[in-house]
């Protein structure tokens, strides 16, 4: 009996091992064939830069006499001359007198504003202008003025009574009016600006170029001064016309305007701005100054002392359009290959994917840096899935991402691999 049960205990024993072992396989092979595989290596070969098109940007010509300065919306300054030069600016104070206006009298594009009756002091400023020789409009006693009215009688024939008018209207006195003016100087970042009067008559109401870009684009983000700046003639209710000074306004496409300037210690003086659509929703921004130009009459018969500035903004203004391009990017093909391969011996060539339109304004020669981050997904999958991206860019402000995708489907691993080689 005891020899029976000493028999049984080996075979117990090994029962048991064996067992142990078929439980420890089971869960060994449950564990190898459930374990996900190995991510799947994947090579990009892809050029480092792409030409987006050709030519060569034109340079923006620059005046060689006075201050210049211009700015574009894409590139920020493009060219200038003297910019930071100290010089009166004439009427073109009258863009900072009229800011300073429509910030105390907020005004909507298209409506009038508040109204003025004329009073006695009004006419006098009026005279005044006339015995000095300035730019004026006529007033009588007891006319009434809307904002919108005064508004437009400074800034197209640019009169220099109305600037007086304004100021006291909206300040109460000159001198409130002007600490208004060279405020407004100093919180738009115009260091070097001083204003001594709201007409800019007095040679001691100075500027320079750089300053006065950053004005012009104050100027031009108020919707009614926008407006009101771009309006070539208007009548006021007693039926004077006022005709606007800046002739660019017929001339060259886009043309914004802002405001004209001219005494003899200024010289020509204009202050402009100008928009040019690329694409539906691609829009470029310029704006300048220039101060201290010459008289040419070839321009501007009527007005020869503003000859050489509307020069000097036009050329400016359409070599900076000229500086830039509309393209789609997705119309661009990157030369990529590569493969997807795994440890278990499938593989897959890469290509790009479709990209949907992509248009963008860019400069004329310019190219394109592009960088590969490249994704790796996990085996089994299909064909046309993301194994990279392939990103564009171009003037350091816009780009684009294509999809580097699969061509074929990438099998997983058989059972056998996984179980012998995870």
């Amino acid at each position: 009996m005891a020899q029976t049960r000493r028999a049984r205990w080996p075979w117990i024993v090994w029962s048991a091992v064996v067992a142990a072992i078929l439980v420890a396989g089971a869960v060994f092979a449950a564990v190898r064939l459930g374990a996900p595989p190995p991510a799947a290596t994947v090579s990009i070969d892809a050029p480092a830069a792409l030409a987006v098109n050709t030519g060569v940007a034109p340079p923006v010509p620059v005046p060689r006499q006075g201050s210049f300065a211009v700015a574009t919306s894409l590139d920020g300054t493009v060219a200038a001359r003297a910019d930071t030069a100290v010089r009166p600016i004439g009427s073109v104070a009258k863009a900072m007198t009229a800011l300073v206006v429509v910030t105390a009298m907020p005004l909507t594009p298209g409506g009038s504003g508040p109204s003025r009756t004329m009073t006695a002091a009004d006419v006098l400023l009026y005279h005044q202008t006339v015995s000095a020789g300035g730019s004026n409009v006529p007033v009588r006693a007891g006319e009434v003025l809307t904002e919108r009215d005064l508004l437009l009688a400074l800034l197209l024939p640019s009169a220099n009574n109305i600037a007086e008018t304004l100021a006291v209207w909206v300040s109460g006195t000159r001198a409130a009016f002007i600490a208004k003016l060279n405020a407004t100087a100093a919180a738009l970042g115009m260091g070097h600006t001083h204003f001594a009067d709201p007409s800019g008559v007095s040679a001691q109401t100075v500027s320079t170029a750089a300053d006065l870009v950053l004005l012009a684009r104050a100027v031009l983000a108020n919707s009614a001064l926008a407006q009101l700046v771009a309006i070539r003639q208007a009548t006021l209710p007693g039926g004077t016309v006022l005709t606007n000074l800046d002739i660019m306004l017929a001339r060259q496409p886009g043309w914004l305007g802002i405001k004209t300037g001219w005494t003899s210690a200024a010289g020509g003086c204009l202050l402009f701005a100008a928009s040019h659509t690329y694409a539906p929703g691609l829009v470029m921004m310029v704006w300048g100054a220039a101060l201290g130009e010459p008289p040419l009459r070839a321009v501007d018969p009527a007005h020869p002392e503003l000859g050489a500035a509307f020069a000097a903004a036009q050329g400016a203004v359409v070599a900076s359009f000229g500086r830039h391009v509309a393209v789609d990017l997705s119309t661009l093909q990157p030369e990529v290959t590569g493969d997807v391969t795994t440890a278990w011996g499938s593989a897959t060539e890469v290509g790009l994917g479709t990209h949907a339109r992509d248009v963008a304004v860019v400069s004329v020669g310019a190219s394109m840096r592009l960088t590969v981050t490249r994704v790796a997904p996990p085996a089994p999958f299909g064909s046309g899935v993301t194994v990279a991206r392939l990103t564009g860019v171009v003037d350091a402000h816009t780009s684009i991402t294509w999809q580097i995708v699969s061509r074929s489907a990438l099998p997983g691993p058989s059972p056998w691999w996984k179980l012998f080689h995870g």
